[in-house]
């Protein structure tokens, strides 16, 4: 490592970083103009002329509505003000009036009662039919407060009322001989027991105190005057003393006059002699508009009020009309807006599609022509040169059907000129021809315009080039009728061919022939080579058909591995048959697939039109009927189809209609054989087998049935049907013969596909039932075991394991492989009756019975030979060994009833 002294001279990096610090800034400053176009753009909308001035209508419009409103109601508060002030002073004037009457009165009073007593009451009296506005009550009180006198309820003679604390009393009392009125507070009266207010003056005798002569008033009368303005409810007038209290109040209200108020301006010193003001009140809660008016000189102030709420009652109905002007006012600018609004929306969306059609025209990728109405071109657009070859130049000026492909009819050109005359409009496929010959398909379409509110009429045509179209129709046309993989006519295809040479063989007195076609076994070599490998294999199946038929002939892939061939102008059967076997030859040839030689043949169902079906859909069933019964004798082989395949297949489908509600309605029964122990001749065992007897073809062969019962899958209900019946019957019976009794039960191969597990498999119901260990025995054939299926096996354990023991049917008939005899512990064979038929006819077959019982017994597999009918074939049997016989010579299979007699008669 080199070390360097001195100063270190720095590298200048920022120039080669110089010209993209400027891009940079350059973008951002174009950003930020176009942020800031954008910002003025809106806010010169929201600020519009036409926004601005309805937002002005608008202001102006409420603005006007709130100062009426603000208005009108302190018009309505103000006169309130003004028209209880002058009720006030009315009021006012009015008790005042009063009060001098009562105090002349008072005066009067009392110069007759210092006179005498007797010219006192005659006064009291005459004054009384005098003042007919007042009830009163007149009282004369000595100077030690005892009442002397009452004009309503003297005293009784010795009787002492004592009013020296009443308030106008001690007034006086204490005046020292000074000669006023005094109005007291509303009192309640002792004598009397009412409220009233008391107008009094001193006797006075030489100048000394010497009584109070008194004038009861009601409070009520005395305020009386008011009642011609406090009508209305919220209406109301009261007096109120200087202190504040209330001496009178209209309407009267309850503890009104037990009570003083405060806080009001009229009870300043120096309040004006008339005002006004608002408050509420405080024992009804009610704000009020008053007006007063006081009186100093008799300490009194009169006030009227009205509430506020009935003050206020016109200005709701003024508010309510003021308020649907400016909401009609409102309404009419928003109409004027929206019609202005509409209209230059409409403006700019007018120029804005005019901009955007020329945009279009110039821009557009579907050729477009303007031609006048007598059919000149007037103008087409880049993308029409770019189509025909044309240039502005070149076509201006010449006639729009000169462009008209020649293959278009002359009928659609002249269809085309008539409608566009009568409607101004056409829309349809024609053949547009380019400039150099060339004519490609089209959708041309011609609409009529102005060019202007005030300019000539235009014919506008659009073409839009269908050529991709057609080849993308064409893509879809032979997907939707050719199969993907073998490019050989679908069923779509097949059915609409097979149709055409039905029709075409029904004019003529040729046959047609239908073959179909199923690869045998072709599952295998998918299961086993993979599905590329099949593919495979179809396609060259496919291949060998074709080269097997004529070129007339049509082959098809209906699905999978079926195929068809239609045969048009056979002659007769012979001829198909001949094709059908040069297929079969072809097909079986081994195929190398995935580095290995694979055979496969195939099945070939054979049927004629006009002689086995009439339709298509009638054919196809026959023909595959036909491949069905071929597969059915071996495979690798042609049938032709025949009437009797037909009924047979239509008492197959009638058997399983019928089947399916045999179970339901109870047409199925279970007879019994009994098994019977060789040496011993007991009956140890019996064999449920299935019976079915049809309401109208009476009873049914189980041959007939079973096979149908697997191939449609009702053989499982049927099963489990036959299971719980046994094991019901098995309950009953070793309640009579004792618990070693054993009851055995065939289950179908087909059964070992359904659920081993649940309450209705055959575990379930067994293990609902409660079936002794060793009671039961299931019996099965080879076929269910010899592909040694895992489930298979597991359900066999299964059973073994709960104590059901299994017998294997038919042994000998089949494959009797030794290997799957010991793997699977099979606790019986069953020898089939073909070997029991025959031991009489000689040595060899007696040797070969009894080979199987050893080899049995070499097993510990216990022996019942099937199908013993004479005495002989039991001899035989017992003395080769065999443990158990089962057939006629012992019992056929019979009903319940007639077993448990058999029993009887055996034991």
């Amino acid at each position: 490592m080199r070390c360097f002294s001195g100063a270190l001279t720095p590298i200048p990096l920022t120039i080669d970083a110089a010209p993209s610090l400027q891009s940079h800034t350059h973008l951002m400053s174009e950003r930020s103009t176009t942020r800031d176009k954008k910002a003025l753009q809106r806010l010169h909308q929201v600020f519009s002329p036409l926004n601005l001035g309805a937002a002005v209508w608008l202001i102006t419009t409420w603005s006007f509505a709130a100062f009426q409103l603000v208005s009108e109601r302190d018009r309505l508060l103000h006169d309130a003000a003004e028209r209880t002030q002058t009720e006030a002073r009315a009021f006012g004037a009015y008790s005042k009036s009063s009060i001098l009457r009562l105090s002349e009165f008072l005066l009067d009073l009392r110069a007759s009662w210092l006179i005498g007593q007797s010219g006192f009451v005659e006064l009291v009296r005459e004054r009384e039919n005098l003042v007919v506005d007042l009830s009163f009550q007149v009282a004369v009180i000595d100077k030690q407060g005892q009442l002397l006198y009452s004009s309503i309820a003297p005293p009784a003679p010795g009787e002492k009322v004592d009013l020296s604390k009443r308030e106008h009393f001690r007034v006086h009392q204490n005046a020292g001989g000074r000669d006023m009125l005094f109005i007291s507070d509303p009192v309640k009266g002792k004598v009397s027991g009412k409220w009233s207010i008391q107008f009094t003056r001193p006797i006075l005798r030489a100048g000394n105190f010497d009584g109070v002569i008194v004038i009861s008033v009601s409070p009520e009368q005395f305020a009386s005057f008011a009642q011609t303005f406090t009508n209305l409810d919220g209406e109301v007038a009261s007096v109120i003393k200087t202190s504040g209290q209330v001496i009178a109040r209209v309407p009267a209200l309850e503890g009104s006059l037990a009570r003083a108020v405060s806080n009001r301006p009229y009870l300043r010193s120096d309040a004006p002699l008339a005002g006004s003001f608002r408050a509420k009140s405080g024992s009804e809660g009610v704000e009020r508009v008053f007006g007063y008016f006081r009186m100093p000189e008799f300490g009194l102030n009169f006030v009227v009020g009205e509430s506020v709420d009935l003050v206020l009652a016109p200005f709701e109905s003024f508010r309510r009309v003021v308020f649907a002007s400016a909401i009609a006012s409102t309404l009419l600018l928003g109409l004027l807006y929206y019609s202005l609004r509409r209209s230059m929306v409409e403006r700019r969306r007018h120029m804005e599609e005019m901009r955007l059609a020329s945009l279009v025209y110039a821009s557009s990728s579907e050729a477009m022509m303007v031609t006048s109405l007598d059919g000149t071109i007037v103008d087409v657009n880049p993308a029409f040169s770019a189509a025909t070859g044309y240039t502005v130049a070149q076509i201006k000026g010449r006639t729009g059907h000169s462009i008209s492909g020649a293959s278009n009819a002359p009928t659609l050109v002249e269809r085309l000129r008539a409608s566009v005359e009568k409607t101004g409009r056409w829309g349809g496929e024609i053949s547009i021809r380019r400039k150099d010959g060339s004519e490609f398909p089209a959708y041309l379409t011609v609409d009529t315009y102005l060019t202007h509110a005030h300019g000539e009429r235009r014919r506008v045509a659009l073409i839009h080039d269908m050529t991709e179209k057609r080849q993308a129709e064409e893509v879809i046309r032979h997907q939707a009728n050719f199969d993907a993989l073998t490019d050989l006519p679908n069923r779509r295809l097949f059915f609409d061919r097979l149709e055409q040479e039905i029709e075409r063989s029904r004019v003529t007195p040729d046959a047609l022939a239908l073959l179909f076609i199923d690869l045998d076994r072709f599952k295998e070599v998918n299961d086993t080579l993979g599905h590329d490998q099949g593919d495979l294999l179809l396609r060259e199946a496919v291949r060998r058909i074709a080269a097997s038929v004529r070129a007339s002939d049509t082959v098809a892939r209906l699905a999978g591995d079926e195929f068809t061939v239609i045969l048009p102008a056979v002659g007769d059967a012979r001829v198909a048959q001949g094709i059908a076997q040069a297929i079969l030859e072809r097909i079986a040839a081994p195929y190398r697939l995935a580095g290995e030689l694979v055979v496969v043949s195939a099945s070939i169902g054979v049927a004629i039109y006009p002689k086995d079906a009439d339709s298509a859909e009638a054919l196809v069933v026959c023909a595959d009927q036909a491949m069905f019964a071929a597969k059915k004798e071996g495979r690798n082989r042609s049938k032709i189809f025949t009437k009797a395949l037909l009924q047979a297949e239509k008492e197959r489908l009638r058997i399983t209609q019928d089947l399916r509600t045999a179970l339901a309605t109870g047409q199925l029964a279970l007879h019994y054989q009994p098994i019977v122990d060789l040496r011993t001749g007991k009956v140890c065992k019996a064999e449920a087998l299935i019976r079915w007897n049809h309401p109208l073809r009476g009873p049914i062969h189980p041959a007939d049935f079973i096979a149908v019962a697997e191939e449609s899958g009702l053989i499982i209900d049927i099963g489990r049907w036959v299971l719980a019946e046994a094991l019901e019957q098995l309950v009953r019976w070793q309640a009579l013969l004792g618990k070693d009794f054993q009851m055995a039960v065939n289950k179908s191969p087909m059964e070992f596909c359904a659920p081993a597990s649940g309450p209705e498999s055959w575990s379930g119901v067994i293990a609902g039932r409660n079936v002794p260990v060793g009671s039961l025995v299931i019996e099965i054939t080879e076929s269910s075991v010899m592909g040694q299926d895992a489930d298979v096996i597991d359900q066999l354990s299964r059973f073994q394991a709960a104590g059901i023991e299994i017998a294997l049917d038919d042994f000998g008939t089949g494959y009797s492989s030794l290997s799957y005899l010991r793997r699977l512990d099979i606790d019986y064979i069953k020898i089939d009756r073909s070997f029991i038929r025959s031991l009489t006819r000689g040595p060899d077959d007696v040797a070969l019975c009894r080979a199987i019982i050893s080899m049995a017994h070499a097993l510990r597999i216990r022996v019942v030979a099937e199908g013993v009918e004479t005495e002989s074939q039991r001899d035989i049997l017992l003395a080769a060994g065999c443990n158990y016989g089962q057939g006629h010579f012992f019992c056929p299979p019979v009903d319940a009833t007639t077993f448990e007699a058999f029993l009887s008669t055996v034991t």
